[in-house]
């Protein structure tokens, strides 16, 4: 509802409205119906207050029949048009809003609100490409554009494209350096982009602005937990929590660096908590999260079966019914989720999976089977071919019914040897895992070990390396498996390797981030593992520089 300032009465009445005065406007709009029931402008005024008031079904119709008069010019029948479309949209009549708000656009292709408002009927049906040039169409007619920027910027970070949300929000922060909110979103979209220390700084400051709300907070505290500041991102993600105790988003988030910072019964009863009042994504979140604590600790019986909800999570879909665990001649497709590293540590329960069904293995570490000598080879089948059901590796101990701590043997074996003084190294992990900064050693610090002497050292991940480390070919799992194997010794951050080192029997020496993942707790998944982590509350780079100092000592005692 707009208009210039004029002496018109049905003016007058906007005039009112836009300023907020909502019973002056209604005053002189009923005013000017009873002298003249049908008058078009003070029926669209009525459908303005009636959205106000959240009255959407009134508005409809009152502006259904201000455009029943022939005599509206196109300018107010396109201004009539978006109230319809906005109507309608918070109707939930997402098609007829589109339709409502082009015939806006039509009529008045030089009002900014329309392309606005038809931008979100647009998004509204998935059209999402449509609906973001509508908004830069609406940017280019408006001499303040932050908010329709600020618009486009959500919907670039809902679509995942990261880089266009962060420019539009960096051109809102250039026109409103001083606005908080806008900060808040440019530092969420950082985040999101794991530009971590540019987001921590933006959203400092958007705090400082009074933009300190718990969405800001919980971005802070999660990008303070990505840039391994657990003690002030527990404190943030605490604050955000108590500005608003009924997200529960936010409390999994706190319950989650509970967990990392050894805090762990104050993080069960907050999953817990959770999953008592909800009942959607949430619950199922505190679910699995509870899972992790449960099966760090060795309680297996409940753990396998909440870390059933890492499926809803996911959005996993079955292509055939899901295994139940029953023993059969006809067989089983087992599939493949997550990273390499949880293949290859949940391949030991194909050797129970075998012995009741035969199987088709479709995952990407599949032909490391043929490695495992307690495996009957006889049981796994060609992997195409005819199914009648299908299980995740990462299902089987649940559907197996195991209760029981993992065997620590090793289950897969090569023909090659350990060579004396052939150290393996792996000191990174996929750099797309938004936490990996804090699991991923710094090449700077890998020089303490160049110091050692009478040692190999051998890079167990591709890429680049340091020109005194051995490269090899590594194309394949079955390439790392025959490479681990010639190693005495393997010295890796929590990835791949590390799993395939201790699924061989070989010394692993884990380079664990402080709090660490379920799999390193208080369970032994293999024989042979000795931690070394970085000293609570140390920086990133300070803290590997230390473990790897330890590293090297520890090394050169070994070599004695």
């Amino acid at each position: 509802m707009t208009g210039p300032f004029s002496s018109d009465p049905t003016e007058i009445a906007f005039t009112c409205f836009n300023a907020g005065n909502l019973l002056d406007a209604e005053e002189k709009l009923r005013a000017i119906l009873i002298a003249d029931p049908g008058q078009p402008d003070a029926l669209h005024g009525m459908a303005c207050l009636a959205r106000a008031r959240g009255q959407s079904a009134t508005a409809i119709a009152l502006v259904g029949r201000a455009l029943q008069k022939p005599s509206v010019s196109p300018d107010r029948r396109a201004r009539m048009h978006v109230t319809l479309g906005l109507a309608l949209l918070e109707q939930g009549h997402v098609e007829a809003a589109r339709a409502a708000l082009h015939v806006a656009v039509l009529l008045q292709p030089a009002d900014p609100r329309a392309h606005a408002a038809l931008a979100e009927a647009l998004a509204g049906l998935g059209r999402r490409g449509e609906a973001r040039e509508a908004l830069r169409k609406a940017a280019t007619l408006l001499a303040d554009e932050s908010n329709v920027r600020t618009r486009l910027g959500e919907l670039f970070l809902d679509d995942g494209l990261v880089m266009q949300a962060v420019g539009e929000f960096r051109q809102v922060v250039r026109d409103r350096p001083g606005d908080g909110a806008a900060l808040a979103n440019l530092g969420a979209a950082l985040f999101a982009g794991n530009a971590f220390d540019e987001a921590g700084d933006v959203l400092l400051r958007a705090c400082e602005l009074g933009a300190g709300t718990a969405e800001t907070l919980n971005s802070l505290g999660l990008v303070q937990m990505a840039r391994g500041e657990l003690a002030a991102a527990c404190g943030t993600l605490g604050r955000a929590l108590e500005l608003r105790p009924s997200d529960t988003r936010i409390a999994n988030n706190l319950g989650t660096i509970l967990m990392e910072i050894g805090r762990v019964e104050d993080a069960e009863t907050l999953f817990h908590m959770i999953m008592a009042r909800e009942t959607r994504e949430e619950a199922e979140r505190a679910r699995f999260n509870r899972a992790t604590v449960l099966l760090g600790q060795g309680r297996f019986a409940e753990g396998w079966r909440d870390f059933e909800s890492r499926r809803s999570l996911l959005g996993l879909v079955a292509d055939n019914p899901q295994w139940d665990g029953s023993a059969g001649e006809e067989p089983v497709a087992v599939l493949g989720e997550q990273g390499l590293g949880d293949e290859v540590q949940f391949l030991q329960f194909l050797r129970q999976a075998a012995r009741l069904r035969p199987l088709r293995l479709r995952f990407r570490t599949a032909g490391l089977a043929v490695l495992m000598p307690e495996l009957d080879q006889e049981r796994i089948l060609p992997a195409e071919g005819p199914v009648v059901a299908e299980i995740s590796l990462l299902s089987l101990p649940a559907v197996l019914g195991l209760e029981a701590p993992p065997s620590t043997e090793p289950y897969l074996a090569v023909e090659e040897m350990p060579e004396a003084g052939r150290i393996g190294l792996c000191w990174s992990g996929n750099p797309s895992y938004r936490f990996d900064r804090r699991r991923s050693v710094p090449t700077g610090c890998l020089e303490a070990l160049r110091q050692v002497s009478g040692i190999r050292f051998v890079a167990l991940q591709p890429g680049d390396a340091p020109e005194w480390m051995e490269r090899v070919s590594l194309e394949t799992s079955e390439d790392l498996a025959l490479e681990v194997g010639r190693c005495a010794l393997v010295i890796s951050v929590d990835t791949l390797v590390a799993h395939m080192a201790g699924a061989l029997g070989r010394p692993l020496w884990l380079l664990n981030r402080e709090g660490g993942d379920w799999r390193w707790k208080d369970v032994n998944w293999y024989r042979d593992v000795r931690q070394f982590r970085p000293p609570a509350g140390a920086g990133i780079a300070e803290g590997w520089s230390i473990v790897l100092k330890d590293v090297a000592a520890a090394l050169s005692l070994r070599e004695r």
